[in-house]
């Protein structure tokens, strides 16, 4: 009782979450302050059981979210992983096999080989992508390139997953230099061609164009094909997603690695749906001028 500091529990039906201390100045508290005081107490510990229990709820929230994130990784990764090992193995017992098989067959079976170790590549690379960017590890190494040298090399480097569809490309006559990462830009690029040759049929072109807009660079990758739904448009740079309609394979990470990447360089990537087909953009910020062109040789 002769205590200078008054200690209340900070109590509530599930547990106490800790004690308030009020220093006195000097005289015990009337009746009615106390009766106050406690009041302020209980409705404190209220406040502070809400908040404990709204953090175990968003903390549960979150492990849920994370085991289903990794349960649709493994099911999805796991056909993914199979498809080409299948189709690989398959193609190197039948080349085996066949000796006295003709070169044409040879050579077709060797094609089979070389796409499914390809696209094994690209899983491979597109999981070590996403695991980089949710680490916060991609650091863009910014340097002047020519764009359109950006834009040929990758065209060329995916000209077996392109040879079904012509391309056309939209270029300046002169070079486009832009402060960029060329490796995290062509990948960007190579992944928005790739899902237009997945969503689009056989024989339909694919449009490529690059420009210097006010200060920024766009990259934009149009094609012919059904467009995108529209409830999925919100959601189309999300880990996972998929169309309905999208064809048999693919892990639904290729677009959010594209996002990833241009956000890395501080730009966007949009999307949307025109006459006939789709058109993603990606804009990536130019606040330097380009240095002269004797200063690039």
């Amino acid at each position: 009782p002769g205590s200078r500091v008054l200690h209340l529990p900070l109590a509530t039906e599930r547990k106490v979450l800790g004690v308030l201390a009020v220093s006195l100045p000097g005289s015990n508290l009337p009746l009615g302050q106390r009766d106050l005081l406690e009041a302020f107490t209980r409705q404190a510990a209220l406040v502070l059981d809400r908040v404990e229990l709204r953090a175990a709820a968003e903390q549960s929230r979150l492990l849920a979210e994370s085991e289903r994130l990794g349960r649709t990784l493994l099911n999805s990764i796991s056909h993914e992983l199979r498809t080409p090992i299948a189709a690989s193995a398959s193609a190197a017992s039948a080349l085996a096999e066949a000796e006295a098989a003709s070169p044409e067959h040879r050579r077709s079976l060797l094609a089979e080989i070389q796409e499914a170790n390809a696209r094994l590549n690209r899983i491979v690379g597109n999981l070590l992508d996403v695991t980089r960017l949710e680490s916060g590890q991609v650091r863009p190494r910014l340097d002047w390139h020519d764009v359109r040298d950006l834009v040929q090399t990758t065209v060329r480097e995916l000209r077996r997953e392109l040879e079904r569809h012509p391309v056309k490309l939209e270029l300046p006559a002169a070079p486009l230099l832009a402060r960029l990462d060329f490796s995290l830009v062509q990948q960007a690029l190579a992944n928005l061609l790739l899902n237009a040759v997945s969503h689009t049929p056989a024989g339909t072109p694919i449009e490529i164009r690059a420009a210097q807009e006010d200060d920024a660079l766009t990259l934009s990758v149009g094609d012919r094909g059904p467009g995108i739904a529209v409830e999925l448009l919100p959601h189309i740079f999300d880990k996972f997603t998929r169309g309905s309609g999208a064809p048999v394979g693919g892990s639904g990470l290729g677009l959010a690695i594209v996002k990833g990447f241009a956000e890395a360089h501080g730009g966007t990537v949009t999307v949307e749906n025109r006459a006939g087909g789709a058109l993603f953009t990606l804009r990536l910020p130019q606040p330097e001028k380009p240095p002269p062109m004797e200063a690039t040789e």
